[in-house]
């Protein structure tokens, strides 16, 4: 692919890791503590590298057994037939560029508007992604892509509910109260209805990670509602997942912040502001 005809994303790629021995080599790396998977992805997507375990997960009552860091327990926990499994160690979160030939990522994910995946798309085929029809739209956007465009109630509530999500983010208390009520396992199991149904469900721990890492495809999914309220993940973008393997043949062709020549968007550059500000509340060392 020309120069010219470069993908542009206006978020660096995160590459995450699964660790299922102890390995001293990660020892003085940050335990990552806070809300949920999405809110370490946010701080990985800023240049910190954290190890998230099954002490990390405060308040997400659905990224602990995705990643497999406990068995389910109730009825909405086994729920969820898709995780990695129970025993799992740890993730190593991480900038793309934080990784080399001794230490790759096992998963890549990548987030961007949908004209971006379309050129994905392109250079890779869809044989590289997993058989869509074979899952739920709450675990892949991938129909859209190829078929019809989302119709309906649930093309409402994905675009609508999600910029809410997102202009809510601006008020500090915000956070406290989805802190408080998503700590309920009553809460998140009526919520988890609602988004199974009709919007997208554990996009960044299941359908980015997980998914990719088990079937060795990629994926692509809308934002779940957890990834715009605690991931303050951008509501027009989308989210995905590559195997390391896969993300190989595109990296050439993909532009982001931390590459030399590129221009930041201005939303960028407030996030990464915000972010970097409030990470060190949300991080303990070993």
């Amino acid at each position: 692919m020309k120069k010219s005809e470069s993908i542009k994303l206006d978020l660096p790629p995160v590459g995450v890791e699964i660790i299922t021995d102890d390995d001293p080599a990660l020892s003085a790396i940050p335990r990552f503590t806070g809300i949920s998977y999405c809110e370490a992805v946010l701080q990985a997507t800023f240049g910190r590298e954290i190890i998230v375990d099954s002490s990390s997960i405060r308040v997400c009552q659905w990224a602990p057994v995705v990643l497999g860091f406990k068995e389910a327990e109730n009825e909405f926990e086994k729920t969820i037939n898709t995780h990695l499994p129970v025993g799992t160690g740890s993730l190593l979160l991480a900038p793309i560029s934080s990784f080399d030939e001794r230490r790759r990522p096992d998963v890549v994910i990548i987030r961007a508007q949908a004209d971006s995946y379309r050129s994905i798309l392109e250079i890779l085929g869809y044989d590289k992604f997993i058989p869509f029809r074979e899952y739920n739209r709450d675990e892949t956007a991938l129909a859209v892509f190829s078929e019809e465009p989302l119709k309906g109630f649930p093309r409402w509530a994905i675009s609508n509910v999600n910029r809410w999500l997102s202009w809510m983010n601006r008020f500090s208390w915000w956070q406290g109260v989805t802190t408080f009520l998503f700590r309920s396992t009553t809460v998140s199991r009526i919520f988890d209805r609602f988004i199974t149904k009709y919007m997208a469900n554990m996009s960044l721990c299941r359908n980015s990670t997980v998914i990719p890492y088990q079937t060795g495809r990629a994926n692509i999914s809308f934002f779940c509602t957890g990834g715009i309220a605690w991931g303050k993940n951008f509501p027009d973008f989308m989210t995905s997942g590559f195997p390391y393997k896969i993300y190989r043949e595109i990296e050439g062709s993909l532009l982001f912040p931390g590459v030399p020549g590129f221009e930041e968007s201005e939303r960028y550059r407030r996030l990464r502001n915000e972010t970097i500000g409030n990470a060190g509340n949300r991080t303990e060392s070993t």
